[in-house]
């Protein structure tokens, strides 16, 4: 039977309750600098970084100071102070800590030429789109996604980010190697055609649950409408 597989960012949620939802796949990738536990589920399930991440706290270990001088700017002091005790303590509950490259797109791109979509990276698809791709070039699971932003017109945003920053860096105002509309598209195309199942991207941060619609019109599976009634 296939494995379950749950593939989740760092979108936050405060209010509606994701924990007991996302400690039922079979397998969880998470990414960067998460803190488990932050509604987020439980299980610490495997983690991806990308190259600075694992250069600075994997490779090595740069102290507090230094790691805030080189993420200030774009996180919150307290969430830093919290993810490198966090870190520090926990790394050895992950299944795997590993470096995800980010330097795949144009094999992502012959993917996405033999599925028959329109959409494909022009930049570097990001350690959490890599990760997806990783994960269909296996072809014997199935695939779900969590907590990434699926519609362009929302503020993408990831755990501990500035509101700032993240306001910036979606209207493109800072120069980053990743494009955040072209990866939305992407992840509607995939979900629209049954390669992965985004259905849980689509949940508004309300108590209640609250499917959001958006321009790509995906809708949720049955499966994941199952899942939300049973939790």
């Amino acid at each position: 039977m296939n494995n379950k597989i749950l593939i989740l960012g760092n979108k936050p949620y405060k209010n509606f309750k994701l924990n007991s939802i996302i400690d039922s796949f079979d397998i969880i990738y998470r990414f960067n600098m998460t803190i488990v536990g932050k509604n987020n589920g439980t299980k610490f399930g495997k983690l991806a970084v990308c190259n600075h991440v694992y250069s600075n706290f994997v490779d090595n270990f740069v102290s507090r100071d230094e790691m805030i001088s080189l993420y200030g700017k774009e996180m919150e002091t307290s969430y830093l102070d919290e993810w490198y005790d966090f870190f520090q303590q926990n790394k050895k509950n992950f299944e795997d800590i590993y470096y995800q490259s980010e330097h795949c797109s144009t094999e992502w791109n012959n993917m996405l030429s033999e599925y028959g979509s329109p959409y494909k990276f022009s930049k570097m698809a990001s350690t959490g789109h890599s990760t997806i791709f990783t994960n269909l070039r296996e072809k014997n699971n199935e695939i779900y996604i969590a907590c990434f932003t699926l519609c362009p017109n929302e503020i993408r945003k990831t755990l501990g980010e500035l509101d700032d920053f993240a306001q910036e860096k979606n209207e493109e105002k800072i120069l980053t190697c990743h494009s955040f509309t072209e990866e939305s598209r992407i992840l509607a195309w995939l979900h629209n055609n049954n390669k992965v199942d985004a259905s849980l991207c689509m949940i508004a941060d309300t108590e209640e649950l609250n499917i959001q619609t958006n321009e790509y019109e995906t809708k949720p599976s049955e499966f994941i409408i199952n899942l939300l009634k049973g939790h």
